[in-house]
């Protein structure tokens, strides 16, 4: 007997991660003996290290999309793979793609010169494909960890910045009280069902009608603390000003990339493993948690003046809307959520890359903040940008027919088809109230004058590939929905079966 084909199909399975995990020791190779030399010359380093990250993320996109084995646990029912977990490591690629893209023009703007950041880039691409494949709480624990780690080390990588610093320990501390909570969680649920594998959860809770207080309230913990890396209320006490803090480049993975992956593991777990508590537990939970978001997300950011901070509201109201898709209980609530968050991704990739690229700008006047003002003249200083800007804003309100609006259609649908018809009202009163601030920055695009000089860098190369796919992406939504529908409904039934 061969012992080495037992793993055989487990090894052919994790071929992204080992391709990632060892391109990290790549990456350190190559900054460590070309860094002593480029220490001043930091502009040498940086498009070398720009374009191997891009090389490898692309690589891994080949080998996530040609995975030999469709449907199986590994290594021991730690890990899945499934149609799932495919597709969520190719959106989370190419949200990396994308922050690669933009962030060289960044570093030389704000004197980065450090190589370990795209050490950290490709180490979060890492973290999260582990975490969407994980099968097991101490897997998910250990990702997760994994990725909160590289998170509190870029929330505070301004080392000369009093707010970066304050930015990082805020997120540090919270995002430690929320791993605790993710920890007693599980332990409550092991207490419970003797066992940490979401498959064999599943089995023990299949027809449990009656489930044990223990079993509810580590649930609780444990969604509580997902809920809280995606900055959902009540837990969103640090994302404004994490974001804010943060160097903008970080703010635009905080806000893109781990969002899909995070969602993952809910919909594991509330879909897979603990779907018979559905009528007595998800429901009420996903609806408190929904409603207070896009209470919170609509109202806190009516009064803001930074951009930043803007979005970081804007993100709680989204997700607001993603748990209301969950509480629906049904496949239209399932795809309705990985629809809204496909959506969500492209667009905010697009306004998070204009924001990185008006930070530029600011950064150069010596601005610590990008406010409303510094986008007074875009209009007139590249009209075609701020056409798109405008359409982006539009799409996050959900003007029709741009793909923000079906992507909220959808969850609209879910609810009723749910019966949530008082949570379908309150969703559209709240996104009609949230439209004001999106309608705001566009008066200032187009009517407001500034009564100083303005001038606008023009776009680098990996900021103009940026917004001119996630434009695409959009536009062929707008031409042919039916692949996007089709695409997460196929998911959603992957997810189901």
């Amino acid at each position: 007997m061969k012992f080495a084909l037992i793993f055989q199909n487990d090894v052919a399975a994790f071929l992204p991660e080992t391709f990632l995990a060892i391109s990290i020791l790549v990456l350190l190779l190559h900054g460590s003996f070309l860094g002593a030399s480029a220490a001043s010359l930091y502009t040498y380093l940086t498009p070398s290290l720009v374009r191997l990250t891009s090389t490898i993320l692309f690589l891994s996109i080949f080998l996530v999309l040609n995975n030999p084995v469709e449907h199986q646990t590994l290594w021991n029912a730690l890990f899945v793979s499934d149609y799932l977990s495919t597709w969520a490591k190719f959106i989370i690629l190419l949200g990396l793609i994308f922050c690669v893209s933009i962030c060289e023009a960044y570093m030389f703007s704000v004197r980065f010169r450090a190589f370990e950041f795209f050490v950290f880039l490709i180490s979060i691409g890492l973290s999260l494909c582990l975490l969407i494949s994980s099968y097991d709480l101490l897997s998910i624990y250990l990702s997760m960890e994994f990725l909160s780690l590289i998170f509190y080390v870029l929330a505070c990588w301004k080392k000369n910045s009093y707010f970066s610093a304050e930015a990082g320990l805020k997120y540090f501390i919270l995002g430690s009280i929320a791993s605790i909570f993710f920890l007693f969680g599980a332990s409550l649920i092991y207490f419970g069902l003797g066992t940490t594998n979401l498959g064999a959860i599943a089995l023990l809770t299949e027809k449990l009608t009656t489930p044990s207080p223990f079993i509810l309230f580590g649930l609780i913990c444990m969604i509580s603390a997902l809920l809280f890396k995606l900055g959902a209320a009540p837990y969103h006490m640090w994302i404004a000003d994490v974001y804010e803090g943060a160097p903008t480049i970080v703010s635009f993975i905080f806000a893109v990339v781990p969002k899909f992956a995070v969602f993952v593991v809910i919909l594991r777990l509330s879909f897979t493993s603990f779907w018979s508590f559905f009528p007595i537990f998800w429901e009420d939970f996903f609806c408190v948690c929904g409603l207070l978001s896009l209470f919170i997300g609509c109202f806190c950011g009516l009064g803001e003046t930074k951009i930043k901070r803007l979005l970081a509201f804007s993100s709680v109201g989204h997700v607001g809307f993603l748990c209301l898709g969950l509480s629906c209980g049904n496949l239209e609530g399932v795809q309705g959520v990985l629809f809204y968050l496909l959506i969500y991704m492209l667009t905010s990739s697009f306004l998070w890359g204009y924001v990185v690229y008006l930070n530029l700008d600011a950064t150069r006047h010596n601005s610590s903040f990008t406010s409303f003002t510094d986008a007074i003249g875009l209009v007139k200083s590249n009209p075609l940008l701020g056409f798109g800007v405008v359409l982006i804003l539009f799409s996050l309100a959900g003007i029709p027919p741009l793909g923000g609006f079906f992507a909220k259609l959808n969850i609209f649908v879910g609810l009723v088809d749910a019966s949530f018809y008082i949570v379908g009202v309150f969703a559209v009163l709240t996104s009609v109230i949230s439209a004001f601030y999106y309608i705001r920055l566009i008066k200032i695009f187009y009517f407001e004058k500034n009564k100083d000089w303005f001038f606008f860098a023009p776009l680098s190369k990996g900021a103009s590939t940026l917004l001119v796919l996630t434009s695409f992406a959009l536009i062929f939504f707008m031409c042919t929905p039916n692949f996007y529908y089709l695409l997460t409904h196929k998911i959603g039934l992957g997810l189901m079966v």
